[in-house]
């Protein structure tokens, strides 16, 4: 009775090890899917975020530009006494908002461009996490199809080696 007791226990392992190579297979590709959807969304974010900075680097300068020539028409005398004799000093007021202005989305504009960046690291990590744990699990499936393998070998073999005593068994 020990012997089919073990031989089922054997092909128990054999077909549970068989399972959960099946299991993991299903996990591994649907864990691919999310990868490489992870890495596209990666890949749009980063763009993104070079536009961004571009961007921003385009209004830092237009910003620097702009406050030259407030400086420079500022400077001049006979503009600001212009300004003040025919606008009542409404242009330079209006200067100084529109750079003030300026600041402020340059700000707005650093700060989306650093937490773009912090979430391109925060992606990466996920995404690199990810591809470990992928590669862990595709070499889990490898040693469940060892011994899925071995298992049922270790059956067959037993089955024949002991197909006498199991018939005497099976007999009674």
């Amino acid at each position: 009775m020990g012997k089919i007791i073990t031989l089922l226990l054997i092909i128990l392992l054999a077909v549970a090890s068989a399972g959960g190579y099946l299991y993991l297979s299903d996990k591994i590709s649907a864990g691919d899917k999310q990868i490489a959807a992870g890495q596209i969304q990666l890949d749009k974010g980063q763009l993104a975020l070079d536009e961004g900075k571009i961007k921003l680097e385009a209004g830092k300068q237009e910003l620097l530009e702009g406050k030259q020539e407030y400086e420079q028409a500022e400077d001049n005398f006979f503009l600001v006494l212009a300004d003040k004799l025919l606008q009542g000093g409404k242009g330079f007021e209006d200067a100084r908002e529109q750079i003030a202005d300026g600041e402020s989305q340059i700000a707005a504009g650093e700060n989306k461009v650093s937490a773009g960046e912090k979430r391109i690291d925060a992606g990466e990590l996920k995404l690199e996490r990810g591809l470990k744990q992928i590669q862990l699990a595709k070499n889990i499936r490898l040693g469940l199809a060892i011994s899925a393998m071995l298992f049922a070998i270790l059956a067959v073999v037993l089955g024949f080696y002991w197909r006498r005593t199991l018939r005497k068994i099976l007999k009674r």
